[in-house]
């Protein structure tokens, strides 16, 4: 299947494009194309009503349509979405026809933090959803990210590195049964 792989912070030592990175390695691991749009990638103008998509929206906006699944690793922000993943996912929600509809979605996070940034996951379900999209139930959350994540960015804890192909298992299961 294609996928694409979005996410990450701006900041080049994110514990989330960090996990963004073992996760992309991981599908592919498994016989995936995937594409992912992370740091520099994600770096465009504000939206704006009436303008016309920076070239980066527009690569990305082309390869979600042409994706069978999106795995969104999200850090969390005051418990909500990062500002330079809402401002991607609101220059792809005004571009036609919509790459949201039936899209599904599998959302991942990492976080210092005890939640593992599942907090902030719940704005992105709320928005995800008015759009259309089919966000996964299970989520990947990394508690503790600081400590619990390798410096390839995947999970030490047993617990976790236990859950996360269990979640990967599901997701393509639905990407696969959706748009397979």
């Amino acid at each position: 299947m294609r996928l694409i792989v979005m996410g990450g912070s701006l900041r080049s030592e994110s514990l989330n494009t960090r996990l963004l990175r073992h996760l992309a390695g991981a599908l592919e691991a498994r016989g995936h194309e995937v594409s992912t749009f992370a740091s520099e990638a994600l770096r465009l103008p504000l939206y704006e009503d009436g303008v016309a998509p920076a070239e980066a929206a527009q690569a990305l906006y082309a390869a979600l349509r042409e994706a069978q699944g999106l795995v969104i690793v999200s850090p969390e922000y005051n418990a909500g979405i990062p500002g330079h993943l809402k401002n991607a996912v609101d220059w792809l929600s005004t571009m036609r026809p919509s790459p949201w509809m039936g899209l599904p979605v599998l959302l991942c996070a990492a976080s210092p933090g005890a939640f593992g940034g599942a907090r902030g996951l719940m704005a992105w379900r709320v928005t995800l959803a008015n759009m259309g999209a089919l966000v996964l139930p299970e989520a990947i959350t990394v508690p503790h990210a600081d400590q619990q994540l390798d410096a390839d960015g995947a999970p030490t804890d047993a617990r976790t590195a236990t859950s996360v192909p269990k979640v990967l298992d599901g997701f393509l299961g639905l990407a696969s049964r959706l748009r397979g």
